[in-house]
């Protein structure tokens, strides 16, 4: 495999919008938690990883839908029915499962993420991120 150049900074804890951060956090079922804003700035790109853990409650019927919302105009993000990016992962009863998706800073300056759970269950959920930058020669 070819060397990127990318040099991958340490994972950090993603905050959620007015609150503490997301680690372990439980989200009803039928519910959404929106993020604050990533700055991608001097980034050449951005790993996202949510963990979902359900703890044996009942049976999963539905999913878990996550939603890169790009920054419009410095200040409003897309709408989740409009975002450039979602995916759908179904969580596992009694058990943890696992995303990620790494993301190009030249087409993502700004974002935030939406998180919508209609698993059936309350999940708690782990999001975290880290940054790549890439060493410029002069």
């Amino acid at each position: 495999m070819a060397d990127t150049g990318y040099k991958w900074d340490d994972a950090h804890s993603a905050f959620q919008k007015g609150a503490g951060n997301w680690t372990a956090d439980a989200i009803a079922d039928a519910a959404t938690e929106a993020g604050d804003g990533l700055d991608c700035d001097e980034k050449a790109a951005v790993e996202i990883t949510v963990t979902a853990a359900e703890d044996n409650t009942g049976a999963i019927d539905g999913d878990v839908t996550v939603s890169v919302l790009r920054d419009v105009d410095g200040t409003n993000y897309e709408t989740v029915s409009m975002a450039s990016y979602a995916a759908n992962f179904r969580p596992v009863q009694n058990s943890t499962v696992y995303w990620s998706i790494v993301l190009s800073c030249a087409q993502w300056s700004k974002f935030n993420l939406s998180i919508e759970n209609q698993s059936g269950q309350e999940i708690a959920l782990t999001v975290k991120y880290k940054f790549a930058t890439v060493t410029v020669e002069d």
